[in-house]
């Protein structure tokens, strides 16, 4: 796998068997971690099936963490671990985020628009409690999945597959560059189209993914089946994504002040605004008392630079 430049990820689980049945790490932490790394493993993705209570949950995630530093490999440990005590409590973040390099909060996503819907749908209601967290070093991931099939990928991007159209394709890429999240491609390369390869390889997209203030973008209005969305970037620059939930019909035009965008400071006195998504272009230069109009696709996403 390395010879080829990719990285090496490998799932186990906190608990005494995975979510399918395989022997889990519970009392074979260290011993776990130091055979992943002799294997040159890059990444762990952690699950918390079959943990008998939440301390033992806490405490496995804890001493994967530990043990995963005390081999001296770089490996890139993401956790389930949030997603596991919601329905009990209120995950403590700031824990989370001293052992973990990103976690799970939400059901596993699907080759389907429902599923990216319901995946942004749950993080601007709980926006409040997951974005301010966010930074180098610890990432909300909005979906970690297992998908079934010839390959078993740490699945992500469901782009490049059969269940999306191309505007609904846009909106994840846009999305999770807007939310920070890690991307992992999940889809069969040997199959891709032009478009959708076009897409994930995008470099002014993962430019804002991957900004190095390492801040999480937030929903700042929804209105009927618009939402207007943020991220703060380095530069004193934002990214903005203008999301049009309908599902019939054409396109339909949102128009906002640009007074709202970063508390009324990212384009005070005045601001350039480049559009990244579906198509990279121009719109020129604005002031502060502008307005903006942008024509959005149902299901579609426009993303803007400011």
């Amino acid at each position: 796998v390395h010879s080829r430049g990719l990285k090496l990820g490998i799932y186990g689980d906190v608990g005494n068997k995975t979510c399918a049945g395989f022997p889990g790490s519970y009392n074979h932490y260290d011993l776990d971690a130091q055979t992943f790394a002799s294997w040159g493993v890059d990444l762990l993705k952690f699950d918390g099936c079959n943990s008998d209570t939440l301390e033992l949950l806490a405490e496995g995630y804890r001493r994967m963490s530990l043990a995963l530093n005390k081999t001296g490999r770089s490996i890139v440990y993401s956790c389930e671990w949030p997603f596991y005590l919601r329905p009990m409590q209120q995950p403590n973040y700031t824990e989370i985020k001293q052992y973990c390099n990103h976690w799970r909060n939400f059901f596993d996503v699907y080759d389907s628009w429902t599923s990216i819907k319901n995946i942004l749908g749950w993080t601007a209601l709980h926006q409040d409690s997951i974005v301010k967290i966010a930074g180098p070093g610890g990432w909300n991931d909005p979906d970690m999945a297992m998908l079934p099939g010839i390959f078993v990928f740490l699945s992500q991007l469901v782009i490049g597959n059969f269940g999306l159209s191309w505007d609904q394709a846009v909106t994840q890429m846009a999305m999770w560059a807007i939310m920070a999240a890690p991307l992992f491609m999940s889809n069969d390369l040997r199959h891709i189209s032009p478009e959708a390869k076009w897409l994930l390889q995008n470099k002014e997209v993962i430019a804002i993914n991957q900004d190095p203030l390492g801040k999480q973008g937030y929903q700042i209005t929804k209105d009927n089946n618009f939402e207007l969305w943020e991220r703060p970037l380095s530069g004193q620059a934002y990214a903005v994504a203008v999301l049009n939930q309908q599902e019939i019909g054409g396109p339909q035009n949102f128009t906002f002040s640009l007074a709202f965008l970063g508390n009324g400071v990212a384009c005070n006195p005045a601001c350039s605004v480049r559009q990244v998504l579906p198509a990279s272009r121009d719109w020129g230069v604005y002031s502060w008392v502008s307005y903006l109009s942008v024509e959005v696709n149902p299901t579609g996403t426009v993303l803007l630079k400011v």
